[in-house]
């Protein structure tokens, strides 16, 4: 389930934009696995020397090389290894060596533990590489994977767990071949490890297996996930990756709208957002934490209101996420936006937003960059539905004053959602239509839109032209 058909949103019109918002967030969710994970996606010896860019040529002769025993090939591996990370390029011309991935293989199945952990760290790069080395690897490695994951020998847990954690980010097949594999069971063992690097792997590769995938994410329910993650949900400077790995798999957990009974009965909603609470208070906000936790609540609260009701009984809630509200960070911004876009379906939360400091706060937003604006809008759009006393403190805190200025974008997405703004504002506040006319100059605006392009703009802004302003239209053709 993708986020935005999980908005609770009632305004006019958004029903004919989230199947563009569908998409988008398929993109959005390619971005952000590039852009959070590809750090993790390869691994790197921290303070290791790099040498220069190995080439070709180099990964050829180590590749052929595997197959001598004897003191060089530890050598080999490293090479290998440092070249793998350096791009998929090198991993293409390693698989061009005959018998190479077995040869891999059998070095990290074998009795030296010092080669067997090269091989892995080469296994685990190439897992970040092509979808195809992803399933070369899947169908060749993935039995040993699991294995080891029940070694006992943390650094292998560790390397084992992580390659796991990017077959997994590949695709529903690699996903599919791994939960055949029995990859649940060991995994939450491994997240009662003292070892935080080894917690860390494991929460990794739990939340890419939970991604998309309903199916995995029940079997990680029925074996008693949340219980293993608890422990974890706590902030400390030495906690921060464990913690931003364990959020996001209570994130996927909840996309669905299946779990979160479980989850409010073993407390994570009260845990998530005391956690919130007292990070908005750390300057700078930490995204990688605060980014999962507050999707993880925006998930949560896209459900029945019953759950807003439970986040909301702690006090500070609200003024917590004003704080994020002025964050540096923009992530914290959007995804907060989004949280109350979706806790805003309870007419108490709807009247406390509206009525109280959060709101100018949420107007200073819709001026911001596109993803942010129209978080703001939607936000707007679900206060404003709720009736004409909340639409009218809209209008009096000066809200067409900045939506009315959005009409002249481009995107399509955004227009619909300003233009449902607009007609709201003018149908249900005394003052609307002259604010809107007078005060904001918006008929320039709506005629500059009767012959746009997209037929539900030209559809939208002609409807409230005839609604409301025909009659100063007759006047005009008279005169």
């Amino acid at each position: 389930m993708e986020r935005k058909s999980q908005y609770k949103h009632r305004a006019k019109n958004v029903a004919k934009i989230r199947q563009r918002h569908k998409e988008e967030e398929l993109a959005i969710r390619k971005d952000r696995k590039e852009k959070l994970l590809s750090s993790k996606r390869f691994r790197f010896i921290d303070g290791e020397e790099l040498s220069d860019e190995i080439s070709h040529d180099e990964v050829l002769s180590a590749a052929r090389s595997l197959q001598k025993p004897g003191p060089h090939r530890q050598e080999n591996l490293r090479t290998l290894r440092q070249a793998f990370s350096q791009g998929t390029a090198y991993i293409d011309t390693f698989f061009k060596v005959d018998n190479a991935l077995n040869l891999l293989v059998g070095i990290y199945t074998g009795n030296d533990s010092a080669q067997q952990l090269e091989a892995a760290w080469c296994i685990t790069n190439i897992s970040a590489g092509t979808t195809d080395h992803s399933l070369a690897i899947c169908k060749q490695v993935a039995p040993y994977l699991v294995t080891y994951l029940s070694s006992g020998i943390p650094q292998l847990q560790d390397q084992s767990a992580w390659t796991l954690g990017n077959l997994a980010g590949d695709s529903a097949e690699c996903r599919q071949l791994l939960q055949a594999q029995g990859i649940i069971p060991p995994l939450m063992q491994l997240l009662q490890s003292p070892n935080k690097s080894v917690v860390q792997s494991a929460a990794f590769a739990l939340s890419n297996l939970a991604k998309e995938s309903t199916d995995i994410c029940s079997e990680m329910i029925k074996a008693s996930v949340i219980q293993h993650l608890l422990p974890h949900l706590s902030f400390s400077t030495e906690n921060v990756s464990v913690l931003a790995e364990v959020s996001w798999v209570l994130t996927y957990l909840a996309t669905s709208g299946l779990f979160l009974e479980e989850l409010s009965t073993q407390g994570v909603i009260t845990k998530i957002v005391s956690l919130l609470v007292s990070l908005s208070d750390i300057q700078p906000h930490e995204p990688q934490i605060v980014t999962p936790l507050l999707r993880c609540l925006g998930n949560i609260c896209s459900g029945p209101d019953k759950y807003t009701l439970e986040a909301k009984q702690n006090a500070e809630l609200l003024p917590s996420l004003c704080k994020f509200l002025s964050s540096d960070l923009r992530h914290a911004r959007k995804e907060t936006l989004w949280v109350l876009s979706n806790m805003t379906g309870d007419i108490d939360v709807c009247k406390e937003v509206t009525f109280g400091p959060i709101l100018s706060h949420v107007l200073e937003q819709v001026p911001a960059a596109f993803d942010i604006k129209s978080e703001a809008l939607y936000l707007l759009c679900n206060l404003a539905c709720h009736g004409e006393d909340i639409c009218t403190h809209l209008v009096e805190s000066k809200m067409l004053q900045v939506v009315v200025p959005v009409l002249k974008t481009h995107d399509v997405e955004v227009l619909n959602l300003a233009l449902a703004l607009c007609e709201m504002a003018i149908r249900m506040t005394p003052n609307g239509k002259n604010i809107f006319e007078k005060e904001c100059e918006g008929m320039a605006k709506l005629e500059a839109l009767e012959y746009h392009s997209n037929e539900a703009i030209r559809t939208a802004a002609n409807h409230i032209l005839d609604m409301y302003y025909g009659d100063k239209e007759e006047e005009v053709k008279m005169t």
